[in-house]
């Protein structure tokens, strides 16, 4: 059995899998909602309180991984550690009191990780990934069954949210206002994207999940094709015209996401717009499958 620990800038996951002929399975996952993002001051170094709150988790990770003595573990980080000032200082904090040794992933890493573990579920040849985090948004445009361009947008659902929301549920301005700067930031990403087709658009990470769950209580099951990412656009304007319905049903399918879940959305509906996306599909794999891939492969396991 392997192991990755996934430290976020809302959630820290610990996945464990069973590595053997046939490929890594998932056997047991599970996760805290830490919201490090939060524990950011303004000078962009984590507070005392953020690193504390690290180590608690790593904590309990350590002490369920005693249980499993021949569970080799990777733990990683990604925009949650990459994009403060300190990260050297949180990163030894936390081996001095946990042991564990943490490689904090670039965007690009990231972006590629993200495709290298989604590829397996990947619907056809060419298309768009993307994967909204917490704290950033990577996107990779896949051609001819390879990552043709990655690039890493330094915005996520939750930091969407700190930037733009004053209370839980966003107002009509606010939600306006997330729109204009999702779409501002991942236009950026690619200001030039022809020659590549983001048709269809592959959901991948907590935001894609959450989405599809609140598809399938709204909507009902999406077909082999997956969903019409217009759908996107319709939570968005319910939120407007109905906040306190779609409200609790979030509260009924993710609550919590009650909070990132429509910044989420607005920014895979920002990436479906720009790009031309008309369906998405959600894969079940992603950056911490694409990481544990690699690592192992670079010890010499054969997966």
């Amino acid at each position: 059995m392997y192991s990755v620990i996934d430290i976020g800038s809302n959630t820290i996951r610990l996945a464990v899998y069973r590595v053997d002929g046939e490929g890594i399975t998932p056997i047991l996952n599970n996760k805290y909602t830490a919201g490090l993002a939060a524990y950011v001051g303004k000078d962009g170094s984590m507070v005392p309180e953020g690193m504390e709150r690290l180590v608690d988790v790593m904590g309990k990770f350590r002490a369920a991984l005693d249980l499993l003595p021949d569970c080799r573990c990777f733990p990683f980080a990604t925009a949650s550690l990459r994009n403060i000032t300190n990260r050297d200082e949180v990163v030894e904090r936390v081996r001095e009191a946990t042991g564990f040794e943490i490689r904090v992933l670039s965007g690009y890493e990231e972006a590629m990780l993200d495709y290298r573990g989604a590829v397996r579920s990947l619907p056809g040849e060419q298309g768009l990934l993307v994967d909204v985090g917490g704290g950033s948004t990577e996107l990779v445009f896949f051609k001819a069954g390879r990552a043709a361009a990655a690039r890493s947008v330094p915005l996520g659902s939750l930091s969407l949210f700190n930037r733009c929301v004053s209370g839980i549920i966003p107002t009509a301005g606010e939600l306006s206002a997330m729109k204009n700067e999702a779409r501002r930031a991942l236009a950026a990403a690619f200001p030039d994207a022809q020659g590549f087709s983001a048709q269809p658009m592959c959901g991948v990470g907590g935001t894609a999940r959450g989405a599809l769950a609140l598809y399938r209580g709204m909507e009902g099951e999406p077909g082999p094709e997956g969903y019409e990412t217009q759908f996107f656009s319709r939570v968005l304007r319910q939120a407007q015209d109905s906040p306190k319905k779609l409200t609790r049903r979030i509260l009924k399918l993710a609550p919590e996401r009650i909070h990132t879940m429509l910044p989420g959305i607005a920014l895979l509906s920002a990436a479906a717009e720009l790009y031309g996306s008309r369906t998405v599909v959600t894969s079940p794999y992603g950056v911490r499958e694409g990481y544990l891939i690699s690592v192992l492969e670079s010890r010499g396991v054969r997966v």
